[in-house]
This record gives C-alpha cells, sequence and structure tokens, in this order.
C-alpha cells in the first residue's frame, strides 16, 4: 500500500468519528476540541507534504483538510439552517425532512470538493 494512501485513511479516520457523532457538535466545548484535532491535522499534513520530493499535490495533504473544513461547513450551514426552520438539521441519507438533503449535500460535497478548490486558488493567486 503507498503511504499517501495510508496517510488519507489515517487522516479520514476523524472525519467518519465526528460524522457519527454529529449530535455531540452541538456543545461548544466538543465543537472547540473537534477543531484543535482538525488544525493538528492540517498541520501534519502540511509538514508530510512539505518534506516530500513530489511536484503535485498528495492526497494525504487534502485528506488531512477534510475534517477542517467539514466542522466549518457544518457550523456555519447548521446556524443559517436552525435560524430559518428553528430545527437541528439531519444529516444522512434518508433523512426525515426533505429540505434536509440540501443541507447533506451541501456538507458532505463541500467536503469533498472544497480542498482542492481552495489549494487551486491558493497557489493560482500566488
Amino acid at each position: 500500500m503507498n503511504i499517501d494512501i495510508l496517510l488519507y485513511i489515517l487522516s479520514s479516520i476523524p472525519l467518519f468519528i465526528v460524522g457519527f457523532q454529529i449530535e455531540k457538535l452541538n456543545a461548544k466545548k466538543v465543537l472547540f476540541i473537534w477543531f484543535l484535532v482538525a488544525i493538528a491535522l492540517i498541520i501534519i499534513g502540511y509538514m508530510v507534504e512539505d518534506n516530500s520530493n513530489n511536484e503535485m499535490r498528495s492526497i494525504s495533504y487534502f485528506g488531512s483538510q477534510m475534517l477542517f473544513i467539514f466542522l466549518i461547513l457544518h457550523t456555519i450551514t447548521r446556524t443559517i439552517y436552525f435560524k430559518i426552520f428553528n430545527r437541528e438539521p439531519e444529516l444522512g441519507k434518508f433523512p426525515k425532512h426533505k429540505i434536509d438533503y440540501i443541507y447533506t449535500f451541501i456538507v458532505i460535497a463541500g467536503t469533498m470538493v472544497l480542498p482542492f478548490l481552495l489549494d487551486a486558488y491558493i497557489f493560482h493567486k500566488f
């Protein structure tokens, strides 16, 4: 197994843990701890990427950013959703309310696509 794929899988484990315990993210202390874990993952991913000899970005570099982006997207969309509908959104394959599909799509698609878009935007500017 390639070390890059192994690092990607290891950096994705906290994302799956958070995804299955999303109700606990409503507590500010829990959310803060997960933000600290996400920042640590980004630092580790950057250090691994900085020490590699590849010209192209590795998938583990993007995988290390996914938890942070997930937490930001969840926080922003949950706040907007709660103000509009006055209830918590449901993240899942078959939510009870049809409007929750939009929340699920934004969070999941954004988590997968935004690391690549941000990297392309940042390095295109500089």
